[in-house]
């Protein structure tokens, strides 16, 4: 289900498939800096400490890029933008259920739909090696097809960065304002009277 959810969501390009090789090897030419990477899929049982039967024992998939396996042309090291990002704090957690006890007031939590694949990955052109049984059409004879990422994807350095950039984008379109650098990832609603906290991919909403 996982794997068909990424290829609906066209978080890589099925649609040019090319040899690892060759990109590399076009890259050095024209003196281009791109990543080289691998997927692998993962699957874990949630509430597994939970009675057999249980509604709450469940089993999840996600695919991921293997993050300490990114190389660039010339198979060195690729070198990520590195910009970091701000997480909301305990204290800003805290301060949203204060908050929401106030008289009138609640507090609601969610997390957000297959997060980091809304973002775009920018930066340097990633290509990502499929799993042989995940390979697209017109891979077939290819030594070691490559597709390039065109969605962050879960475990590529950059990832996060893009979801929190597009994330803080999106919510400040709806009407949020950034409560300043000391309240990383909180936002106020002044109409609403709503103070929006988000760790990441999930969020805690207070007020009327």
């Amino acid at each position: 289900a996982e794997w068909n959810r990424l290829f609906a969501a066209k978080v890589w390009d099925t649609k040019n498939v090319r040899e690892w090789d060759d990109v590399a090897a076009e890259a050095i030419r024209n003196k281009k800096e791109v990543q080289f990477g691998y997927l692998f899929g993962i699957c874990v049982e949630k509430g597994s400490e939970l009675p057999l039967g249980s509604d709450g024992r469940k089993f999840k998939g996600r695919v991921v890029v293997q993050g300490n396996r990114v190389v660039n042309q010339s198979w060195e090291a690729a070198a990520f933008q590195d910009l970091g990002n701000s997480p909301a704090t305990m204290d800003a957690s805290r301060a949203a259920d204060c908050y929401g006890c106030f008289p009138g007031n609640k507090t609601e939590i969610a997390d957000a739909v297959q997060a980091y694949i809304q973002a775009r990955l920018k930066g340097n052109e990633c290509w990502i090696c499929l799993p042989p049984d995940r390979r697209p059409p017109g891979s077939a004879g290819m030594r070691k097809p490559v597709v390039e990422l065109l969605q962050a994807l879960y475990g590529h350095p950059d990832s996060v960065t893009m979801w929190e950039i597009k994330c803080d984008e999106d919510v400040k379109a709806v009407g949020f304002r950034p409560l300043g650098a000391e309240w990383p990832s909180v936002y106020f609603h002044e109409e609403l009277s709503l103070l929006l906290v988000i760790y990441v991919e999930d969020f805690k909403l207070a007020g009327p």
